[in-house]
């Protein structure tokens, strides 16, 4: 308001001196979305505003040309009275085409310099046709404004409102606060070209009241490219940064969780292979507590200096990206007593593909391979025993008369050497009642007969004889 205050107590002093001050101001901002464009175009979330900025330069480089173009300037002394009204056309012509363009780009990336070159070709073929007398009139002295100028400008009037319908359709696409003041923008523009018919005088109030118009339209739109461009996504930059730390946490919460959880022994080691993980179940199975390995050598610490060059040679294969698995060492605990060890080995790698470090999951088998040895032992005995053992089997030829065996050779032996070449028994010889009767009488005067009888008597009891 301040600005527009000053502009206005200028015109009563020197209409140029208003006239330039307000064109400057309105370059000026031109200038400003334009560098507020080019410089966020690589990260800008809307290509749309980066093509306004470029049309908006060669926009400024036009009402340059315009304010030196005008009357009492001086600048151009042998330039027809219409000049300076033939470049305004041009310009709000650029400015209404680019601007029904810009929504119709929607989202689409595009190469900003080649966009340069061709507003460049676009301006320098204008420019040729206005200074070589080709383009028509638009201001003639006395009479005012031409049919062509009128017409031109509304044409630019019904482009910009075109312009606002687009933008209005693309409205899912844009913030809410940039929609509004681009539409404010456009709106203040058609304002200011419709004055701009009307007026007769190039010093009248309706050219006056065109360029508050024409500078607050530019105002608007230079707000709508800081704050798409710049305000609004860093505020978005900023809360989304703040939502992927809060993500960040709750999921380094669950890895943690499911690492002190996990039975099995979880280590991780950086490249330099000091260690910057140790999860409680390596607490548990090497009696080491978190805080006494943090940051020092898995080697050295709980590796034998026999077995270390060879984990090292695994870890280092897994750092370059081959995964080690099913690896079996012997880890030692905190009173150097080993552990049978059985883990897997594999690369931890950043966003980027670089190596962050190695991860060592794996389990104590020391129990498992006691078990196993005891049971080879086992099987080892009952082998050995089982060789021991001899059985008879099949048919064995025996006299019907004494009582010998023919063995596999055909001799005939003794029944009780034969068993015992083959079976482990041994005999002891003695006598049956019946043999030690017939053969020693006066030693046994009873039969077999006589000695089963009285066995068979309730509570008599075998004699040793």
């Amino acid at each position: 308001m301040l600005l527009l205050l000053g502009l206005h107590l200028s015109v009563p002093y020197s209409y140029n001196l208003f006239h330039s001050l307000a064109e400057t101001f309105s370059v000026v901002v031109a200038c400003g979305i334009f560098m507020v464009a080019w410089n966020t175009r690589e990260f800008s979330r809307v290509p749309y505003l980066t093509f306004l900025g470029v049309a908006y330069l060669f926009v400024a480089g036009l009402d340059v040309l315009h304010t030196l173009a005008y009357q009492g300037m001086d600048i151009f002394p042998d330039a027809r009275p219409d000049l300076t009204t033939q470049l305004w056309l041009v310009a709000r012509v650029m400015e209404a085409v680019s601007l029904v363009l810009a929504p119709l780009l929607g989202m689409r990336r595009f190469k900003a310099e080649a966009l340069l070159i061709v507003y460049a070709l676009v301006t320098a073929g204008l420019l040729t046709l206005i200074f070589t007398d080709h383009f028509p009139l638009c201001y003639i002295p006395g009479q005012g404004l031409t049919p062509f100028k009128v017409y031109g400008e509304y044409l630019v009037c019904l482009l910009l409102a075109g312009a606002g319908v687009l933008f209005w359709w693309r409205a899912p696409m844009l913030d809410p606060l940039v929609l509004r003041l681009v539409l404010a923008s456009i709106a203040c523009t058609i304002v200011s070209e419709v004055c701009f018919t009307i007026y007769v005088n190039a010093f009248g109030t309706a050219n006056q009241v065109g360029h508050y118009l024409k500078i607050i339209s530019f105002y608007l739109l230079y707000r709508a490219s800081v704050v798409a461009s710049l305000k609004r996504p860093y505020q978005v930059l900023f809360r989304d940064l703040g939502l992927r730390e809060q993500h960040l946490r709750a999921s380094e919460g669950r890895l943690r969780a499911i690492l002190e959880n996990a039975a099995a022994l979880v280590i991780f080691l950086a490249p330099d292979w000091k260690v910057h993980e140790f999860n409680r179940g390596a607490q548990e199975t090497l009696g080491w507590q978190r805080q006494e390995v943090l940051s020092r050598d898995f080697l050295s610490l709980l590796i034998s200096p026999e077995q270390a060059p060879g984990v090292e040679d695994i870890l280092r294969q897994s750092l370059d990206g081959r995964p080690q698995r099913q690896v079996e060492t012997v880890m030692h605990d905190k009173q150097g007593q080993p552990h049978h060890m059985l883990w897997n080995c594999t690369c931890l790698e950043d966003g980027q593909g670089q190596p962050l470090g190695v991860v060592i999951s794996g389990l104590d088998i020391t129990v498992r391979i006691k078990y196993a040895q005891e049971r080879e032992k086992l099987i080892q005995s009952l082998q050995e025993a089982l060789a021991e053992v001899k059985t008879l089997s099949g048919l064995l030829p025996i006299c019907s008369h004494c009582k010998k065996v023919r063995d596999d050779s055909g001799y005939w032996r003794q029944i009780e050497r034969y068993v015992e070449k083959h079976t482990q028994a041994e005999f002891s010889h003695s006598l049956c009642p019946q043999c030690a009767h017939e053969l020693y009488p006066d030693y046994f005067p009873r039969s077999a007969s006589e000695v089963a009888a009285e066995l068979k008597i309730p509570g008599n009891q075998p004699k040793n004889r």
